[in-house]
């Protein structure tokens, strides 16, 4: 794996943290990313090459870099206002047949050289295996490396059970959230997986709720003035609450609203 900056200045990632999605069920690890560069107008700072994706290129996803060619994955990054700076990453294509692992251990490999302190991972599972004290509530489950336990236990968020972990880990050993947290272990990466629970649909909500849970552990919006849409071809908020904007990329997903006159 290989990074591949923009412009000729250098980044410095020593110190930083890395927020990434998983390609889960329902890709709402992928919908968050989405909403959050989106929010904060996040500058893309390069992309990172691998011949584990598969290959992806198409129009700019986001009304800020609607002249950009969109790639299987890019680097974008968020200029928080305090604490160490957050990179952001966002994976747009699937490992390739066979790959699933050899994609994850290039990434470790990648971010263990980059010196980053933390990496903050984001992934879905299917509601479907929920158990019975699982159904209600906020849905937000969480593991991690041990260090940063605490946090998310102050945030209210529940460790995933040992046990659901077990038979998904021996279920599901070579599919995401799986195979990264796996690879993070053995290159002693500092993580903290953030597992959501969705139904595959329309999952812009479950994208909304995820996207607020990074920002009570990352505050990213901390201080941050919030941006409004901007040019015509921006999505609509509705589709959002507050303050989360939905990206270019989401304006047709579903297609226009029905006639009013139908009803």
């Amino acid at each position: 794996m290989q990074f591949f900056p923009d412009g000729s200045a250098p980044c410095e990632f020593a110190g930083a943290k890395l927020l990434l999605p998983g390609v889960t069920s329902a890709n709402v690890g992928q919908l968050a990313i989405d909403l959050i560069i989106s929010t904060l107008h996040l500058p893309c700072v390069g992309q990172l090459e691998t011949s584990c994706l598969l290959p992806c290129a198409g129009i700019g996803a986001f009304d800020h870099l609607s002249q950009r060619v969109s790639l299987s994955l890019e680097l974008f990054k968020c200029p928080v206002a305090q604490g160490a700076p957050v990179f952001v990453l966002q994976q747009r294509a699937p490992a390739a047949r066979g790959c699933q692992r050899k994609y994850a251990e290039e990434l470790a490999r990648w971010i263990s050289e980059a010196a980053f302190a933390e990496v903050v991972l984001i992934a879905s599972l299917d509601a479907n295996l929920r158990q019975d004290r699982q159904i209600a509530g906020q849905q937000i489950n969480y593991v991690s490396s041990g260090l940063t336990a605490a946090a998310c236990q102050e945030l209210g968020w529940e460790q995933l059970e040992g046990g659901l972990m077990a038979d998904l880990g021996q279920q599901q050993s070579l599919l995401p959230p799986w195979t990264l947290i796996e690879a993070f272990q053995h290159s002693s990466i500092a993580y903290t997986c953030i597992v959501a629970f969705a139904a595959e649909g329309n999952n812009a909500p479950d994208a909304m709720r995820v996207a607020n849970a990074v920002n009570q552990y990352l505050h990213l919006l901390i201080q941050q003035q919030q941006p409004q849409p901007t040019g015509k071809h921006h999505a609509s908020k509705s589709v959002m609450s507050s303050p989360w904007l939905a990206p270019l990329s989401w304006k047709y997903v579903y297609g226009p609203a029905s006639s009013r006159g139908f009803y």
